[in-house]
């Protein structure tokens, strides 16, 4: 029998909500009495559908010497704030709070002080009430299986790893979820575990594993050592407090897909990402990937890449996860993780000299060692206002630019860094440095000689011109959203994406291909050997913009262009395929997360006001819908979904 919802909630346990914030729950969390004290359980109307791990117990707790069952013993209701106190466990004392945010997510923060010094690590699971198949964000969980969304080195071999910190069931067409908060929140420990035969979902703040040094290699790192003691405890000293937020959400789903977006929505929610579904996702991803910087010690805060990569930060993906999470603490913690070893190849040097313009117009603090030399880096490489990036590798022609495995010669400055060049000059200059109208002019100067004017596209670099690079204007594009500066003439722009029109794949541009859109000999047409990269395509589009090109056109081909992003699932990828269009390599993938801002910020310099046509369009495509100030899913409406 199908599991239906009730359509108003029922009066059993609801008195506590009646006094507080008006909200009618469509789920809420109903305090119990029990011999043992009381407990909480999650009620969709009338029916339970999460239940306590273990009877009459709140919170599972386990310590060197075992497991104890924390039971509360108080509860209170205030403003529609339910309060549980009373438990203790292990030499801490336990509370816990429940509110509804919106009538289908429910907020769960759990607060510890310790007595004495304690290792512990706390499991805030729940057991599903109702029989029904259980999922994880990446898909169906029908056996028991553990995952992390933490470092994903060998010292986690015996998990799996995931990005989205979600477990949850689905019984016909509703779905009932749990979400973890940031893993950086957690001291970077954040455990799932699925338990479909006992009906258990768990979600820990760690495994209690011993201690132990993890590093990141060199060979995998290329330029400097991560290493760290870690262990899978939490700590905390005696008198100290800390405390965990988790959610509960309810949607309707009828698909996978539907799953996945309706995770999206409840931590949009929940963070106040919730302007869109666009900003949902994207923020989201930022959000995902910080963690703490255990393996290094220039600051407390960084963003991963993704999972696959390790606790570390490139700086051009801590930039633009930072603009996608947007909150100024984190910006100066992640730009304060960077060290000079991240800083001398690639564009990295000119990410950070604008970066730093940023943290600083925020009332940020810079280290002014690191910002020099990064700017001695980039003057040192420039000849003829071209910026010449040397070889990572000795041996190797690549890791010129952020595509990392394209070869460039010796002395051929590709496209791509040269925007970035222009940008980062302008960033130093309003940093103090001594950048003149003749430096600026000249780097600007060097960026337009590049075009190929027979072709009509700007190519991969000055010497290969027959390679056109679908990476070369996303540095100008910057440029405008940082310091509304134009770097180049409306023409060229709008040549290079009519150019772009004719020949790009059916699923989006080529980050490089030949001059009439084929692939490179020897490309497979993902990654950078041909594969088509969301933040290019979104950065050529918004040039278009600020070049004076057609904003609904404009806004077609993004609309377009995020269609085939979000094709197979809702999220963005490190590339598509342009041969096929299936994703690959990471997904909720870092430095796209900077897009929201980027067009944002585009927008914003050129006037445009009010609601954004674009997220309205993909909203509807997705069956995004908002209610009373917060987003809902409709999956009945949506248009934008994998086909069978």
């Amino acid at each position: 029998m199908v599991f239906k919802r009730a359509t108003q909630a029922a009066c059993v346990g609801a008195l506590w909500l009646s006094s507080g914030a008006g909200i009618s729950a469509a789920i809420r969390p109903v305090p119990v009495a029990s011999p043992q004290g009381v407990y909480v359980e999650i009620r969709d109307g009338d029916r339970p559908v999460f239940s306590p791990l273990a009877p009459g117990a709140s919170l599972v707790v386990t310590h060197p010497d075992g497991v104890t069952l924390a039971v509360q013993t108080v509860w209170t209701n205030q403003g529609g704030l339910l309060h549980l106190s009373g438990a203790a466990a292990a030499g801490m004392v336990l509370s816990e709070t429940y509110r509804n945010l919106n009538p289908d997510l429910i907020e769960r923060v759990v607060t510890a002080t310790a007595r004495s010094d304690q290792r512990c690590f706390l499991d805030f699971g729940w057991k599903a009430a109702v029989q029904s198949e259980f999922y994880s964000f990446l898909g169906p969980e029908k056996t028991a299986r553990r995952y992390s969304p933490s470092c994903s080195g060998p010292e986690f071999s015996e998990h799996s790893s995931q990005t989205f910190p979600m477990l949850g069931f689905r019984k016909g067409n509703m779905f009932w979820g749990m979400l973890g908060d940031s893993p950086g929140f957690w001291q970077n420990r954040c455990f799932l575990e699925f338990d479909p035969g006992n009906a258990r979902l768990s979600l820990r703040n760690g495994d209690g594993s011993a201690r132990r040094v993890i590093s990141i290699p060199h060979e995998v790192d290329a330029t400097s050592v991560y290493r760290a003691s870690f262990d899978g405890w939490q700590h905390l000293e005696q008198g100290q407090t800390n405390s965990w937020t988790t959610w509960l959400f309810a949607s309707p789903v009828r698909s996978q897909y539907d799953i996945q977006l309706a995770a999206h929505v409840a931590l949009a929610n929940a963070k106040g990402f919730n302007g869109s579904g666009l900003e949902a996702i994207l923020r989201n991803t930022s959000c995902l990937l910080l963690r703490r910087n255990l393996l290094r010690p220039e600051s407390d805060y960084l963003f991963i890449s993704g999972v696959g990569y390790g606790w570390k930060q490139w700086v051009s993906d801590g930039f633009w996860m930072s603009r996608g999470l947007g909150d100024p603490r984190f910006d100066a913690e992640a730009q304060a993780a960077v060290f000079y070893e991240r800083l001398d190849y690639e564009d990295n040097a000119q990410y950070y000299l604008i970066w730093s313009v940023l943290v600083k117009r925020e009332g940020g603090s810079l280290d002014a060692r690191t910002v020099a030399r990064a700017y001695q880096f980039i003057r040192q490489h420039e000849k003829d206002g071209y910026f010449l990036p040397p070889r990572l590798k000795p041996e190797l022609k690549s890791f010129r630019t952020y595509h990392d495995l394209l070869p460039y010669e010796d002395g051929d400055p590709p496209s791509s860094d040269q925007g970035f060049h222009c940008a980062a000059l302008l960033g130093a200059r309003e940093l103090g440095f001594g950048v003149t109208d003749d430096d600026l002019q000249a780097a600007i100067g060097a960026y337009r000689r590049m075009f190929n004017s027979a072709g009509g596209y700007m190519p991969t670099s000055l010497q290969q011109q027959q390679h056109i690079g679908q990476d070369a204007l996303y540095g100008e594009v910057l440029a405008f959203a940082v310091f509304g500066r134009k770097l180049l003439p409306d023409e060229l722009v709008r040549r290079h994406l009519e150019t772009s029109m004719r020949i790009q794949s059916p699923y989006g541009m080529r980050v490089i291909s030949k001059g009439n859109g084929d692939l490179l000999e020897g490309h497979s047409g993902v990654y950078v050997f041909g594969g088509s990269w969301f933040l290019n395509d979104g950065a050529n589009y918004l040039d278009g913009l600020i070049h004076g090109m057609d904003p609904a056109w404009v806004d077609d081909r993004l609309l377009w262009r995020l269609e085939k992003e979000l094709a197979h699932m809702p999220a963005f990828h490190e590339s598509i395929s342009t041969v096929n269009g299936a994703p690959h390599g990471h997904h909720l993938y870092s430095w796209n997360s900077g897009f929201w801002w980027l067009r944002r910020e585009v927008r914003r310099r050129l006037g445009q006001t009010g609601p954004d046509a674009l997220e309205a369009r993909l909203d509807q495509a997705l069956g995004v819908l908002r209610r009373e100030g917060y987003l809902a899913l409709d999956p009945a409406a949506a248009t934008l979904r994998p086909r069978d």
